[in-house]
């Protein structure tokens, strides 16, 4: 019993750490959202997509409740946008990284 009130206690102070380390590298590495500039050019809505330096369009999938999953890549990284046409926004963003970032 009290070698798992140790282990526990252990674990809390573990956890909090992390959370603080955390916090910090997020503030310190503040993450952009993805923003989407619109205009109405012609009658139809211009869409651009804000692409990183070298980065380019690899793969647009289409989904079954109407969003699509654009996939952006540049070497060494790479992130998915989900983008929903009828709003013309884009509602969530996977980062993948870079390998030389990876824990």
């Amino acid at each position: 019993m009290f070698a798992a009130v140790i282990i526990m206690g252990v674990m809390i102070v573990a956890g909090v750490a992390v959370m603080i380390g955390v916090i910090a590298h997020r503030m310190m590495h503040p993450h952009h959202g993805v923003t989407v500039e619109t205009s109405l050019t012609n009658g139809f809505t211009r869409l651009a997509l804000p692409l990183a330096e070298g980065e380019h369009i690899t793969n647009v999938t289409a989904r079954g409740d109407g969003m699509m999953a654009v996939t952006l890549g540049r070497p060494g990284s790479e992130r998915v946008l989900l983008w929903n046409p009828d709003a013309g926004k884009v509602v969530a963003e996977l980062d993948f990284g870079s390998a030389a970032s990876a824990p």
